[in-house]
């Protein structure tokens, strides 16, 4: 069927198929077995609906779960071919029933002796829980491998973990292994003794990994998933309670691309500039100055999130020239950080289409991070900023882990409710897998940049920036410094105040090539050093200043379409002759490939195409 808004849906055709036909591969599964029944609408014994030969059949997580190959069946309609459905056999052997957790008395214990005697008190990290650093006794894992969360304050989220941790040490973890693969890892509850300058005590800490574990300084988003986040009811909720989150859903990044930023720890300097009370002169006020922060946050698209993610212009510091051979610069590590959070995204997407039941995930969160706090040498380089980089699932404060068992003891509306909220998380994933594929293919894709647009306006924290004026200049070495003048919307030139003269903006390009084997041909490096005779702009503060920033725009056109890579610099507060000093790289792919990819040969299309529509950019950039 083919949705249309303001009419019924179109019907496009129709396949049909035999259950013999999808139940063949298991034959030899079944054969001299006891039966088992098939996941679908028949609830008939596989023995008796499937006949045939033996044939081929692969099976998934040592055990448990068992694919058929991909069937390509054609929609007909009038007996005319207008499509094709791909469709899979999933067999599903249902595992003992997860016992559920009652009590403390049910919960997996850590030994005390793996942990030196006492912990420390780390903070609060978005939520009411606090997060204690831990310290390991063995030398087999790095000391701070695991951190402590606070289970007074996380019993809502410890039956998740609990029964996440039972499936995964069954066989086949009930079909939901490569999901679960997603958490973090959680090794139990440990009982210890806090550090506190108050107050002294045995404290039941979460033990879960770590990541910041090596890092030296962490950038990590927190995007929370769905574009409704709460319900009346579910896990307690109230009436008042969920009202007011389906307002914050409404007025966010949530009821515009499916989820929103809801925390951004080791942010960069140009985003650390951007003062969200700086026009109700309130910068003074932290408590005010976090709300303010959270709420730019969570309006903040897809587009802004990761282009201040993998914004590395400023730190960590850039290696020079001649430390190339034996150190990836900046824009080599937001290359392979960005190419691994897309093949994350995107094994995340798949993983949800291999979930044999929908999953009712209210709030939960897709973390992504890496360590912007230095770059590594060459040698193993990539390898070492590849495991390091984070794509993980987390936050089950309102989850539900839904089996089979479970699943089929639902009533028919309970059934519908998880498949609602099980759309509403994947189509949250596959936007924001999406969005990253988009980002990097426009920021590392690109030969030959072409035209490149400098764009001065004034920071409003309450309205959109004032433009002050910009400059087209094409990508193209200079010879030294280049002092030009701004020009207007209507192409005149812009004036300061009081006489001052035109306003200008000095820059400088160069080209810096990059040591083979490196997965780029090098980058035109744009240098931002001053913009003079600026006119005003906070007129309705009542001042004679204005706050510059500058967006840097470059712009080229393959065989693919348009590519645009857009970066911004850090906000200089009340000046007209603002001095950034502020070097921006443009990334050249090399010729042969024309985009950085890897292991070309290693891709495999997705073993399950599921129900709903999965972004083609995504699995066309892994075909790539």
């Amino acid at each position: 069927m083919e949705g249309n808004v303001l009419a019924r849906p179109t019907f496009c055709g129709k396949a049909t198929t035999s259950l013999q036909r999808l139940a063949q591969p298991f034959v030899p599964l079944l054969e001299g077995q006891t039966p088992a029944p098939i996941v679908g609408t028949s609830t008939g014994p596989a023995a008796r609906l499937v006949t045939g030969r033996r044939a081929q059949w692969r099976r998934v997580l040592s055990g448990g779960e068992w694919w058929s190959g991909v069937i390509d069946l054609e929609l007909l309609l009038e007996q005319e071919v207008t499509g094709h459905i791909f469709v899979q056999a999933l067999l599903v052997q249902l595992p003992p029933a997860v016992r559920p957790v009652a009590g403390g008395e049910s919960l997996s214990r850590v030994d005390e002796e793996l942990f030196e005697d006492s912990v420390e008190r780390l903070g609060v990290s978005g939520g009411s829980a606090a997060f204690f650093k831990l310290r390991l006794k063995s030398q087999s894992r790095p000391m701070d491998y695991f951190i402590g969360k606070d289970l007074s304050h996380a019993e809502d989220e410890v039956n998740f973990y609990e029964e996440a941790l039972q499936l995964q040490r069954q066989r086949g973890a009930a079909g939901l292994g490569p999901l679960l693969g997603y958490t973090l890892e959680y090794a139990g509850v440990l009982t210890h003794t806090e550090i506190h300058p108050r107050a002294a005590g045995r404290t039941e800490l979460l033990v879960m990994r770590n990541l910041r574990c090596g890092a030296v300084k962490f950038r990590f988003l927190d995007i929370k998933i769905g574009q409704k986040t709460a319900q009346v009811g579910w896990q307690g909720k109230s009436r008042a309670a969920a009202l007011r989150q389906s307002l914050v859903d409404g007025i966010t990044n949530s009821s515009c691309e499916g989820f929103r930023l809801e925390g951004f720890d080791g942010r960069p300097p140009a985003l650390e500039s951007m003062d969200p009370l700086l026009d109700l002169g309130m910068s003074g006020n932290a408590k005010m100055a976090h709300k303010a922060l959270r709420v730019m946050l969570q309006r903040m698209p897809a587009v802004e999130m990761l282009l201040h993610w993998l914004d590395l212009h400023q730190e960590p510091l850039d290696v020079e020239d001649h430390e190339l051979p034996g150190r990836l610069c900046t824009t080599e590590l937001a290359e392979v950080v960005g190419h691994e959070a897309v093949r994350g995204l995107y094994g995340l997407a798949v993983a949800c289409r291999r979930s044999p039941v929908p999953q009712k995930w209210i709030g939960s969160s897709v973390g992504l991070g890496f360590d912007a706090g230095h770059v590594p040498k060459r040698e193993h380089g990539e390898e070492e900023v590849r495991k390091s980089t984070v794509v993980c699932i987390f936050d089950w404060g309102r989850s539900e882990l839904n089996t089979m068992q479970k699943h089929m003891q639902l009533s028919e509306k309970d059934q519908l409710d998880r498949i609602e909220f099980w759309r509403y998380y994947m189509g949250g994933i596959d936007r924001l897998a999406w969005e990253a594929a988009r980002a990097y293919h426009h920021r590392f894709s690109c030969r030959k940049w072409s035209l490149l647009t400098f764009k001065v306006c004034d920071f409003d924290s309450m309205s959109e920036n004032d433009f002050i004026g910009r400059l087209s200049v094409p990508v193209e070495e200079t010879s030294g410094e280049v002092c030009a003048e701004l020009s207007s919307k209507d192409r005149n030139h812009v004036v300061g105040d009081y006489w001052r003269g035109a306003a200008t903006l000095t820059y400088s390009i160069t080209w810096r090539a990059f040591p083979q084997p490196s997965r780029l041909k090098g980058a035109w490096r744009v240098h931002l050093i001053r913009a003079q005779h600026l006119p005003r702009q906070d007129k309705m503060q009542l001042r004679t200043t204005s706050d510059p920033m500058c967006e840097i725009t470059a712009c080229a056109e393959d065989e693919h379409g348009l590519l645009c890579l857009r970066q911004v610099s850090s906000v200089k507060v009340r000046h007209l002759d603002p001095e950034w000093g502020e070097t921006f790289d443009l990334p050249v792919a090399t010729e042969e490939r024309g985009g950085p990819t890897t292991r070309r040969n290693d891709w495999r299309p997705p073993s399950f195409f599921g129900s709903w529509t999965f972004p083609l950019v995504v699995w066309l950039f892994y075909r790539q």
